[in-house]
């Protein structure tokens, strides 16, 4: 008998109804909705309708990523667009990572008021990634733990925040077919960014060792939006909605919604 997907404690998809202004926020790869919650949870205080969804394969087994094609975390993210257009009658993105990529295919496919990309990949240093279907063959799986302070400080951000103290919910093994749907991802979002015209948020940081600035100079170069506003942080590493200037990206991109989702 196949066992069915669990989801992992504190992966699950969040919601808060609000106002008739919706925002969509979608997490980064191997990640889950608990990456974007406290930027949910600071959206949702001013009013917004959000929801933060689980793209497939994420948050509940490191296995069930072979399962999916980077098309099918899109179809995900189209039915989560539609959701909110359901109830909402403005709708902004907000994307860290893999979902910012996500979320800038989405705005070529559907009237986006807004979309904020938050530390999403373009170009990568390592050109191995363009291998990674070939190299799953002898290598199906990596171990990736986060050897950094991030997660202890998370776990203290959350006790402090009277939440369940987890840390990062997130994949420590990383299936290697699932990279090679990251870089297709990547590779479709690239060739369609002069197609993008929605107003664009783009925050990314110095310290970022995952993605460097040259990413934030490839989207900018590149977007066919008119009106784009970008930032760049000093102190974050990757994990923009969960670093030490987190607090900066909540108020960068709650300034960008009251400008874009206005009546």
């Amino acid at each position: 008998m196949t066992s069915l997907p669990v989801i992992m404690p504190g992966a699950e998809p969040f919601f808060y109804r609000g106002n008739q202004a919706g925002i969509l926020c979608l997490h980064g790869f191997t990640a889950s909705p608990s990456e974007m919650s406290w930027l949910g949870q600071h959206l949702a205080g001013e009013g917004y309708t959000v929801y933060g969804l689980r793209t497939p394969g994420h948050g509940t087994d490191p296995h069930d990523l072979d399962r999916y094609l980077w098309q099918d975390w899109f179809a995900a993210v189209l039915d989560g667009y539609h959701l909110l257009r359901a109830q909402c009658d403005r709708v902004l993105v907000v994307g860290h990572s893999m979902g910012g990529l996500l979320g800038l295919l989405l705005a070529c496919a559907e009237p986006v008021n807004g979309l904020a990309v938050l530390a999403s990949p373009l170009l990568y240093a390592d050109k191995r990634l363009a291998y990674a279907n070939w190299m799953a063959k002898v290598m199906p799986y990596t171990e990736q733990p986060d050897t950094s302070n991030l997660p202890q400080r998370i776990r203290a951000a959350q006790a402090e925040r009277g939440e369940p103290v987890r840390g990062r919910v997130r994949y420590e093994t990383w299936s290697t077919k699932a990279v090679g749907q990251l870089y297709g991802v990547t590779m479709a979002a690239a060739e369609r960014l002069p197609d993008v015209t929605a107003p664009l948020l783009a925050i990314y940081s110095k310290g970022d060792v995952t993605v460097g600035l040259e990413s934030r100079d490839f989207l900018l170069a590149q977007v066919g939006s008119q009106q784009v506003e970008s930032h760049t942080l000093e102190h974050s590493d990757h994990i923009l909605p969960q670093d030490v200037e987190r607090e900066t990206v909540f108020q960068l991109v709650s300034a960008f919604a009251g400008r874009v989702l206005r009546d």
